[in-house]
């Protein structure tokens, strides 16, 4: 028996020395599967118009269709977040992945609006499963010097996946016309059925390069009897309430523009796929933005400050994006998925950065996981206002004045907890 096995500190350092010393392989692998978890998630905003008009869904109907997944989310990261610090991270990592699957597949066989929701819900309870492993891998692999470097790399992940979930689902759909068993038009259900393939492929990679280690090296639990936990530390804490306020609004925002964007840039002029090429931007864009906010910050005087001038940066552009002219609105999209994601990494890294290790989990899962809850707010209210009101336009406003608001929680991304 050894050191680790018996509880001995000893064991525990070397286990976390091993995983320190190869930190990145982890991080890689987790990244894969996160690129096709989140093109799975996003992929319904680079089909909602072919939906639409395939099953005759009002802007209300598709809205819901795109919000549908975020409860889930919320739901199961809490929940997550409690199960990934007691029982690991490679337990969770495959009941994420088995859920997602099972939505896809639902999506690609289902036949009317109903089902259709019922596949995209599964979808994002297996991406609530997911979200808090991303902290915990960095947080629990990562010498102390690259657990930023570490944060960048999920978070990158998170908005690549989405970027390639609304750019290629619209072509990998025109690709894969013919899907086995399906009734009726198929020009949306190929899209989904890529994804599906895609998360197999990425799971397999996850599994090869680190799933059996992960569950060996699996994480202290916390002393019998103790009553430190996280129930009082995390969820007291108005820093980490301030900062999933920040990423509620965030994903209402990203969400709300990722679903909504192609419509309103179609409105003004472009045709849907350069539309959806353009808003794809803003979150290919949060990859210069998660690679280099870590180094930016200090720059512009702290987390804090650079939190308060990308709100201001959104809050303009989404003024702007109202206003007549295909250009102005494109550059506003630009300008908005620039700033948004900067935004978005401070947010996403806070667990890894600010909170203590045996946290991480649980912090991820009440910021990731009620933050997320802004994506299912967003799509769905911008779909019933353009229903009554005949344009985006008034979305847009309330959109820019919550954002200024939102001011309020900047100072809190600079501050630790624990």
């Amino acid at each position: 028996m050894d050191g680790r096995e018996r509880g001995s500190p000893f064991g525990s350092f070397h286990v976390m020395a091993e995983s320190h010393s190869r930190w990145f392989v982890p991080m890689a692998a987790v990244c894969f599967l996160t690129w096709a978890i989140f093109g799975s998630l996003v992929s319904s905003s680079g089909l909602i118009e072919v939906i639409r008009t395939d099953l005759g869904l009002s802007y209300s109907h598709s809205g819901f269709l795109l919000s549908i997944p975020f409860p889930l989310i919320t739901l199961f990261a809490l929940t997550g977040g409690i199960f990934v610090d007691r029982l690991g991270v490679s337990k969770m990592a495959r009941l994420g992945v088995c859920l997602v699957i099972a939505g896809g597949l639902t999506r690609v066989w289902a036949t009317g609006l109903w089902q259709l929701a019922a596949g995209i819900a599964l979808v994002g309870a297996g991406v609530g499963v997911i979200f808090p492993i991303l902290p915990k891998v960095a947080r629990e692999t990562a010498p102390p010097g690259r657990r930023e470097t570490a944060a960048a790399f999920y978070t990158a992940a998170v908005v690549t996946g989405a970027a390639m979930g609304v750019a290629l689902s619209g072509p990998l759909a025109v690709y894969l016309r013919e899907v086995p068993f399906a009734e009726g038009r198929t020009a949306w259900r190929g899209g989904y059925l890529a994804w599906v393939f895609a998360l197999f492929f990425a799971f397999i990679i996850w599994e090869w390069a680190c799933g059996r280690t992960l569950e060996k090296a699996s994480y202290e639990p916390r002393v019998p009897g103790d009553r430190s936990g996280v129930s009082f530390s995390i969820w007291r804490s108005r820093a980490v309430w301030a900062v999933t306020a920040a990423l509620f609004l965030n994903n209402v925002i990203f969400y709300t523009g990722i679903g909504w964007f192609p419509t309103i840039l179609r409105a003004k002029g472009w045709p849907l796929d350069q539309a959806g090429l353009i808003v794809s931007l803003v979150a290919w864009l949060g990859v210069v933005a998660v690679l280099t906010a870590h180094k930016i910050a200090p720059i512009v005087g702290g987390v804090a400050r650079m939190a308060a001038i990308c709100a201001l940066a959104v809050a303009a552009a989404l003024v702007i994006l109202s206003l007549p002219g295909s250009w102005t609105a494109a550059w506003a999209v630009i300008l908005i998925g620039f700033a948004l994601n900067f935004w978005f990494v401070l947010c996403m890294g806070y667990p890894a950065r600010a909170v203590p290790a045996e946290s991480a989990g649980q912090a991820g899962g009440m910021i990731i996981g009620l933050g997320y809850f802004g994506g299912f707010v967003g799509p769905w209210v911008a779909g019933v206002i353009r229903d009554f009101s005949g344009d985006f336009s008034p979305a847009l406003y309330a959109l820019a004045a919550a954002t200024v608001l939102s001011l309020v929680t900047a100072s809190s991304l600079g501050r630790r907890v624990g």
